[in-house]
């Protein structure tokens, strides 16, 4: 009995001295790897996107197309869900997916405003099928993915903003996390009033009957037309 007395005591010792999970660690947005587009680098958005036009008659012609390095307001974007890592959430390096979909959905933005796109750890297309599983709770706009792009958000405005206005882009799961954003970080807050408008395409924004406010944001409305600002779009 003393024998498995001391084993049994010894077990617990050292289960108690296991280390903890740790939390992932934050990262760290003031290094220029942490990001796909900013002003002016040489990055996902630095490409270009000169077109051919064709009309309805089937005349082409050449649209030229440049970044506007004097852009009066910035544009800040979160990219929808794209990454091919086999883990649940991605890590900070960027696959060829997820600098494609700059070159899709958000380059072309250099032309009117300052780009801004935080690489981040969003929930991948593995993570996306787990959270689809019958019983499992799809939570896109809380955890890993938002902490991420919060951070970004943050160091943005502490270190890029100087007061200019912003207008802020989302596909697919960047805009549940942008309306999330919104809610907890923007709406109501004095940032508000920097705020041009929300292009949060992918998700729906639920507001009273006849209202355009009054759900998850009670001061951000909607937007009824493509020359209102402080609105959204969804």
């Amino acid at each position: 009995m003393l024998k498995l007395f001391i084993l049994g005591t010894a077990l617990t010792a050292g289960l108690s001295q296991a280390p903890a999970e740790t939390a992932p660690k934050p990262n760290d947005y003031a290094d220029a790897k942490s990001w796909l587009c900013r002003p002016g680098g040489k990055d996902a958005c630095a490409i270009d996107h000169t077109t051919t036009v064709i009309a309805a008659d089937g005349k082409m012609t050449k649209e030229t197309w440049a970044a506007n390095p004097n852009a009066p307001i910035d544009c800040f974007y979160v990219y929808p869900t794209i990454s091919t890592d086999p883990t649940p959430n991605s890590d900070m390096n960027a696959d060829p997916a997820e600098l494609n979909v700059i070159k899709q959905q958000f380059a072309r933005f250099a032309s009117k405003c300052k780009p801004y796109a935080p690489l981040y750890r969003q929930v991948t297309l593995v993570g996306l099928r787990r959270m689809l599983a019958p019983g499992a709770t799809v939570t896109l706009d809380q955890g890993l993915q938002y902490d991420d792009v919060k951070d970004a958000w943050n160091y943005y405005l502490k270190n890029d903003n100087k007061g200019r206005g912003v207008v802020l882009v989302a596909h697919s799961q960047g805009s549940f996390i942008l309306n999330r954003l919104i809610h907890d970080e923007i709406d109501g807050k004095p940032i508000q009033s920097k705020l041009v408008s929300a292009i949060l395409l992918g998700t729906t924004i639920a507001v009273p009957k006849g209202k355009d406010v009054g759900g998850p944001l009670a001061h951000v409305p909607l937007c009824h037309s493509a020359t209102e600002t402080g609105c959204v779009i969804a």
